[in-house]
C-alpha cells in the first residue's frame, strides 16, 4: 500500500466513473490491511470518487460517531454485495470538495491505517475515524493569510523541494515532501530524512521541536537542515518561488498534486500580495541527528510521557555540520 500515490488513485477513481444501468456504486480493490480490506469506488450520479474501509463481521457502527468534513462525507455502505457479512465505511467527495485534496487525505488515511495494521481490526477502526477526524479539522478551519512565521517554514521547504528536483529525482523529489501530510519529518528521501528549520531573525537560531519523532526515528540518514534567510532586493518571494515550482512539476505532469500540497499548507493565491518580501539564503547547515546531537529519544524518556514538544538552540550546538552539497550527497543522490 505505501507505493500508492495521488495520481494512481486518481486512475483508478477515472476507470470506475463510467456507471452502466443504473447502478449507485462501482467498486475496486486496493488492498488488504490484516483483516480489513480496503476498495476505491464511485458513487453515482455524481461519479464521486470514494474510499471503503470494511471490517470483518456485521456490528453496528452509531451514526454520531462518523466524523462530518466539509469537502467530505463520511457514511456506512449498506445493500452492497461486495460487503457482504461486513460493515463498509466510506469516505465521498462532496461535489465542491476539490479532487486533489481529497486523494491527498486518502494516501494519508491509507498510512495510517497501514501503521495499526498488526492491532485488531477495531484498533485499525478507531485508527481510521481519529485520521479522519482530524482532516475534518483541517477542512474546517478559517483560511487566513499565513503568518510571517509560517511564510518562512513554507519557503524553507520549497527551498528544499527546489534543491531537490535539482538532483537525479527530478520531478519525483515531489514525492519526498511529506510535511503537508504530516509526517514526523518535512521530507523522506529514500530511506532516510530531512527535517527543515527556517528563519529570518538574527541572533540565535532558535527550532521548535514538533514531536519527539522529529529526531528520533527509524529512517536513515536523519538531518536537521537549518536554513537563515535575510531580506535582499535581489532575493526570492515566495509567490515567486512557488511560481517557478509550478512551472518545473507542470512541465512533469504533476502540478495538480504540487497545488493540493500548497493548499494543505495553508498558501492561496488570494493571499499572494501579501508574500512580496524578498529574501536570500544567508546560510544553511545540516546536523545529523545521532550522538552528539542533543534531542530527546524515546528510549531516553519515561514511557508515561507520550508526547513532547521543545526549544533547539541550533547556534549553541558544538557538534559538526554539513552544507546542502554535503547533505544531498548523504542521500546518494547527484
Amino acid at each position: 500500500m505505501s507505493g500508492w500515490t495521488e495520481e494512481g488513485l486518481a486512475r483508478a477513481w477515472r476507470a470506475l466513473a463510467r456507471q452502466e444501468a443504473s447502478e449507485d456504486w462501482r467498486f475496486v480493490h486496493l488492498t488488504g490491511i490484516g483483516e480489513v480490506s480496503v476498495e476505491a469506488g464511485c458513487h453515482f450520479p455524481l461519479a464521486r470518487e470514494a474510499l471503503i474501509v470494511s471490517f470483518p463481521g456485521s456490528w453496528p457502527v452509531n451514526p454520531t460517531r462518523l466524523p462530518e468534513g466539509k469537502g467530505f462525507d463520511v457514511a456506512c455502505i449498506e445493500g452492497q454485495a461486495v460487503f457482504a457479512g461486513k460493515t463498509a465505511i466510506a469516505l465521498v467527495r462532496r461535489p465542491e470538495g476539490s479532487p486533489e485534496i481529497f486523494a491527498i487525505m486518502v494516501v494519508d488515511v491509507l498510512r495510517t491505517l497501514e501503521a495499526v495494521a498488526v492491532n485488531s481490526y477495531r484498533d485499525v477502526l478507531e485508527a481510521f475515524l481519529e485520521r479522519v477526524k482530524e482532516w475534518q479539522t483541517f477542512m474546517a478551519r478559517t483560511q487566513r493569510p499565513l503568518s510571517s512565521d509560517a511564510q518562512i517554514g513554507l519557503l524553507g521547504e520549497l527551498w528544499m523541494l527546489r534543491l531537490l528536483t535539482d538532483t537525479s529525482l527530478k520531478a519525483g523529489a515531489l514525492d519526498c515532501w511529506q510535511g503537508p501530510l504530516r509526517a514526523a519529518q518535512d521530507f523522506h528521501v529514500r530511506g532516510g530524512a530531512i527535517e527543515v528549520k527556517s528563519t529570518v531573525r538574527t541572533g540565535s537560531f532558535l527550532a521548535r521541536i514538533n514531536s519527539i519523532e522529529q529526531l528520533d526515528s527509524d529512517r536513515t540518514p536523519l538531518f536537521l537542515c537549518a536554513m537563515r534567510f535575510e531580506e535582499n532586493s535581489d532575493g526570492i518571494s515566495l509567490v515567486e518561488m512557488v511560481t517557478e515550482l509550478r512551472e518545473r512539476f507542470g512541465l512533469a505532469g504533476v502540478q495538480r498534486g504540487f497545488e493540493a500540497l500548497l493548499m494543505v499548507m495553508g498558501y492561496l493565491d488570494e493571499h499572494a500580495a501579501l508574500y512580496g518580501r524578498t529574501l536570500t539564503l544567508k546560510d544553511a547547515r545540516a546536523f545529523l541527528s545521532e550522538g552528539e546531537l542533543p534531542r530527546l529519544t524515546r528510549h531516553s524518556i519515561p514511557a508515561a510521557i507520550r508526547s513532547a514538544a521543545y526549544v533547539l538552540d541550533l547556534d549553541a550546538l558544538e557538534i559538526s555540520s554539513v552544507g546542502i552539497p554535503e547533505l544531498i550527497k548523504e542521500f546518494g543522490l547527484d
